[in-house]
């Protein structure tokens, strides 16, 4: 596992949990953002200790190979959080298979950040985890998150009918899918 990765412009890294300082105020400051595209929140999730213990849990989760997580940072601004790439349900056996979710600030959407964090931390996954086939669940009406993954070379596959509850509503995803060619 490989802790950090440096691109021409940003940091991406593994945090430890005493940095989850870090996270909360990444969440607080785009819950509105953030909260109309993903599943119904824990009640405590904006809270110090929740962060806390979900940083222990994902590292926890590294050191088995089923998930990987990058937080995103600007070279220039190496203390604040501006995004988030991760890879989940990681399976290996006959799969080697996982999904991807990402977030960014708002404050730096449409700069290419998450296209080039992502596209790095793909690299990883693919080299060092051997992964086949990464999968991007999208709701229909997220064209930006639609058009950044075809930009990676995710291909259309589909739509899946009621897949995932947001706030309190089954949403139609359309799932899109990048196949590692080279394994």
């Amino acid at each position: 596992m490989q802790m950090g990765i440096q691109t021409e412009r940003l940091q991406l890294r593994i945090l430890h949990p005493n940095e989850a300082d870090k996270v909360l105020i990444f969440y607080s400051q785009n819950k509105d953002q953030f909260e109309p595209w993903e599943p119904e929140r824990d009640v405590n999730f904006y809270t110090l200790s929740y962060q806390r213990l979900s940083l222990s849990i994902e590292y926890n989760l590294m050191q088995q190979s089923k998930l990987l997580r990058y937080w995103v940072f600007l070279k220039e601004d190496p203390h604040t959080i501006i995004g988030s790439v991760n890879f989940y349900n990681i399976t290996k056996g006959s799969y080697y298979t996982c999904q991807l979710g990402y977030k960014f600030d708002r404050r730096f959407v449409g700069k290419g950040y998450a296209a080039e964090s992502i596209r790095e931390a793909m690299q990883v996954l693919l080299t060092d985890y051997e992964i086949h086939r990464i999968e991007a669940n999208i709701m229909p009406s997220n064209l930006r998150s639609i058009h950044l993954v075809q930009k990676l070379g995710f291909q259309y596959e589909g739509l899946a009918i009621s897949n995932i509850k947001i706030n309190h509503k089954w949403e139609d995803h359309a799932r899109y899918a990048f196949i590692n060619t080279v394994n």
